[in-house]
């Protein structure tokens, strides 16, 4: 608190203590009034400044022809290339899945085969186990079929993988669509704003009567002109300058 406010409360608190001693009620109220005034009139003029803020940042935002082309044409484009990119990566995610579900069987198939094949190999060897040579082709034949089988299984492992790789399609598109959905509420809300600052209306509305107009106005700011709704209404954003500037802002 500043030196000079610090005193002038000071003084006032003296008046209203000597308005008491003195049981001079006029005097004790209207320094009652004083003191009150003195603290809601820093108020007063901080909303007022916050207010003339406002509506300057609105007159600009009404005549900014880009947020015109964000609301209209931007953000609409926007949706559609979001809901472009969950219908790429649905089709992507969908083919991958087709595929992995075609490999499977293959995979099986192959290690299927090698067993069997390990198999008739091993009773051919037994069979002919003084045919050296035979038996050296057979033991080179058995350990690539070894091989194929134990390939065939680290296949079917990262199948698997890639299958539950896929659940990022559902996530990322759940997150997408309410990427739109945040974008539809922020252009209607936009569009709403933009109607309300700057209207282009085809025809007036029929003038409401005195009465209708006078409805939920609420009590009259002292030191402002009257309400402009009693004779007319505040119906754009040259009205509120003059409210604003009749209110000293």
């Amino acid at each position: 608190m500043e030196e000079s406010e610090k005193l002038t409360r000071l003084t006032q608190a003296r008046g209203l203590v000597a308005a008491l001693e003195a049981n001079d009620e006029a005097e004790y109220l209207a320094g009652l009034n004083a003191l009150a005034a003195s603290q809601t009139q820093p108020m007063f003029e901080e909303v007022g400044r916050m207010t003339r803020e406002v509506h300057e940042a609105l007159m600009t935002f009404a005549t900014d022809d880009r947020l015109n082309l964000l609301a209209e044409d931007e953000m609409p484009d926007a949706r559609d290339r979001l809901r472009y990119v969950i219908t790429l990566t649905e089709q992507a995610a969908n083919r991958t899945l087709a595929l992995v579900e075609e490999a499977f069987p293959v995979a099986d198939r192959l290690m299927d085969r090698a067993e069997r094949l390990q198999i008739e190999l091993a009773q051919i060897q037994q069979r002919h186990a003084d045919n050296t040579p035979l038996v050296d082709v057979i033991t080179g034949l058995t350990e690539y079929l070894e091989s194929v089988q134990q390939n065939g299984g680290v296949l079917k492992t990262g199948l698997t993988d890639i299958m539950m790789a896929q659940e990022f399609q559902d996530l990322s598109g759940q997150l997408l669509l309410r990427v739109i959905a945040l974008l539809e509420t922020l252009e209607g809300k936009m569009l709403g704003l933009l109607q309300k600052i700057h209207p282009v209306s085809a025809e007036k509305p029929a003038a409401p009567t005195v009465a209708a107009l006078s409805q939920g106005l609420g009590p009259m700011v002292p030191g402002a002109k009257p309400h402009a709704s009693a004779a007319e209404p505040i119906k754009n954003q040259d009205d509120v300058d003059d409210l604003l500037a009749s209110l000293g802002f």
